[in-house]
């Protein structure tokens, strides 16, 4: 890419949405501590990276003008589908 090139920049973040809190009767009859050691558990199974990834992530992408056109255009090409 030349220096005096215009290019763009992109950003993409992908986290998990918030949800509301439900509590039903049910709930509160179950052992809630066995649910939280059990989510521990789960945890301790993977890594900081495989954890991080369920919270957040970002991409940042630094575009020519061609490729922010296409970018705009699709900007899920070229990805796998989930």
């Amino acid at each position: 890419m030349e220096q005096a090139e215009l290019r763009y920049i992109a950003k993409i973040q992908v986290y998990a949405a918030p949800t509301p809190i439900t509590i039903t009767p049910e709930d509160l009859l179950t052992d809630q501590k066995r649910k939280i050691k059990d989510l521990q558990e789960q945890c301790e199974r993977m890594t900081e990276d495989e954890l991080m990834r369920d919270v957040h992530v970002e991409f940042q992408y630094d575009l020519c003008r061609r490729c922010q056109k296409t970018f705009i255009t699709n900007p899920l090409a070229g990805q796998s589908s989930g």
